[in-house]
Formats: C-alpha cells, sequence, structure tokens
C-alpha cells in the first residue's frame, strides 16, 4: 500500500493524531480522504486508511457508523468530484511558511503560469474591434483573473466566484460592475475561446465551490471579418 509521505502537512498530523467529534470530525474526514485521492490511492484503500484514523479518534466510530459515516462518504465524493484547497484547511493550518506542501505546490504554480498563453495586447486589440465599448469590461475581467492567479498561485486552474471577480475590478479600477454583466462577458470571453470554465461552481459540506476558469492558447481567427 501507498505511504502517506506526500499528505500535506495538516492533514498528516490530522491523521496521526485522530481527532474530535462533530464538526473537526467532518472536515478531517473529508480532508483525509480527498487527499489520499489526490495522491492515487483507491477507494479501497482510502477506507483502509480510515479505520486506522478512526481508532486513533477521540471517541472511534462502532461497525455501524464506519459504514454510514466513512465508508458511504468516501463513495459520495467519488461520485461528486470533490476537491481540497488550502483555505478549507486554514483551521488546522501550521503555517504557510512551513508547510512543504503549500511551498512546493506554489512554486509549481507559479512557474507553470509564469506567461499567459497568449499576447494581451492582440487580445485586447481584437476584443476592441469586435466588441467596442464592451471590450473594456472584458479586459477588466481577463486583468482581474490574471491578478488572482499570481497573487494566489492558483495554478492552470483559477477558482474564484463572479461577486470575487466583481470586487477584484472594483478595487483594481475603481469601477462597480453588476454581478450579471462580469457574468455576461465571462461567457463572450468563452464563446471567443479565450476562456474555459472548466468546474463548475457548487456548493458543497463545507466550502462553496467557485467556478474554475483557465486561460486558453488563443490566437485571432485567420479569416477573422472583424
Amino acid at each position: 500500500m501507498k505511504n502517506l509521505d506526500n499528505l500535506r502537512d495538516c492533514v498528516k498530523k490530522a491523521f496521526q493524531n485522530g481527532s474530535n467529534r462533530g464538526d473537526e470530525f467532518r472536515k478531517m474526514r473529508h480532508a483525509i480522504i480527498l487527499d489520499l485521492k489526490r495522491l492515487g490511492f483507491s477507494p479501497a484503500e482510502i477506507k483502509d486508511k480510515l479505520l486506522e484514523w478512526n481508532e486513533k479518534c477521540e471517541k472511534p466510530l462502532n461497525l455501524n457508523e464506519q459504514k454510514t459515516q466513512l465508508f458511504a462518504y468516501v463513495d459520495w465524493t467519488d461520485k461528486h468530484s470533490c476537491k481540497l484547497g488550502c483555505t478549507a484547511l486554514k483551521d488546522y493550518c501550521i503555517g504557510q511558511d512551513t508547510c512543504k506542501f503549500y511551498l512546493k505546490t506554489t512554486y509549481y504554480n507559479r512557474r507553470k503560469t509564469q506567461q499567459l498563453p497568449f499576447d494581451i495586447q492582440e487580445i485586447e486589440k481584437f476584443l476592441i474591434e469586435r466588441f467596442k465599448g464592451d471590450s473594456y469590461l472584458m479586459m477588466l475581467i481577463i486583468r482581474a483573473l490574471r491578478f488572482h492567479q499570481q497573487k494566489n498561485a492558483t495554478g492552470e486552474i483559477i477558482l474564484i466566484g463572479i461577486r470575487k471577480i466583481s470586487s477584484l475590478i472594483r478595487d483594481m479600477s475603481k469601477n462597480n460592475i453588476y454581478h450579471m454583466d462580469v457574468f455576461r462577458k465571462i461567457n463572450l470571453l468563452i464563446e471567443e475561446g479565450i476562456l474555459e470554465k472548466v468546474i463548475q461552481g457548487e456548493s458543497g459540506n463545507f466550502n462553496k465551490q467557485a467556478n474554475g476558469y483557465r486561460f486558453l492558447a488563443w490566437k485571432r481567427p485567420t479569416h477573422d471579418p472583424y
């Protein structure tokens, strides 16, 4: 069976020490499952590891509870393609400056997204020709997404909600934009092949999952009528 060396440090600590019943138990159960999935553990292996963790908890689950609260939850996460970011574990963080997982992930994400996959000046010129006045907000969205990507070392996939994009635009450009206008312009950017929505946001058990966007390797169409 695979080892746990590459678990993120706060999850590894929780696995080794167990947890109290209640909200702490539910959060760490969620975190352990998703981190083991990230490392390539099969559902059967994850269930075995959860049994080890359960024995270290303040009040271990009995056989019936193990079936309903551990095994069934592993199956649920498989069906819902859940993901886990460090923000969801902020209450258990050992400190970003000392977390090997955070430092390694941040370094990798910044290296991977050091350059945009397109010429931003060429895109701005195209959008002005194609969308006239609407191009201004579309460029604000692109710059807000890029700012969020770089500041938070998100990697290729930028997890962010419409409200957050609107607030970034407000802070960066002093423009107060309706959320629906941002939503519509994002859809136009997707239609033009500049952005791709790779994750559809939804409400989760512990945190609302934001939309996930990716910048695409856009090039001006060869037969561009604009």
